[in-house]
């Protein structure tokens, strides 16, 4: 008897069989913000949970490697209501980063919000960042 096969007969396996519905949620993670160089500017986070309450307490059921040289992320869920979280670091010495909206120097900015994930479509969604 197999260790997936409730059957006993080796020749189904219920991972093939039960397949879940899913979506497609692509995030476009992006930034302009002005007064800051680019290169002082980096990507940190983007994460999912399943409740607003989750991401408040940072109860995420995924993160992802950010890179700066990447725009697009996706992921394949199941069909409902997600919230992501993506946040971005200033890097500028003094009052540059103040400038720019975030808290001083060293300091993050973040960028969150809700997406519905439809079963066999591609949701796209662009992080603002304000």
């Amino acid at each position: 008897m197999g260790a997936c096969d409730k059957t006993g007969t080796g020749d189904q396996d219920p991972t093939e069989t039960d397949k879940i519905p899913m979506g497609t949620l692509d995030i476009a993670f992006t930034y302009r913000l002005q007064g800051v160089p680019a290169k002082r500017l980096k990507k940190v986070d983007l994460c999912l949970a399943e409740t607003a309450d989750y991401l408040y307490l940072g109860k995420f059921f995924t993160c992802t490697n950010v890179s700066d040289a990447v725009t697009h992320y996706q992921f394949q869920l199941p069909p409902g209501t997600y919230f992501y979280y993506a946040s971005v670091i200033c890097l500028c010495a003094g009052d540059s980063c103040k400038y720019a909206g975030f808290s001083g120097q060293n300091s993050l900015m973040v960028a969150g919000g809700k997406v519905e994930v439809l079963e066999g479509q591609t949701t796209t969604y662009t992080t603002q960042f304000h």
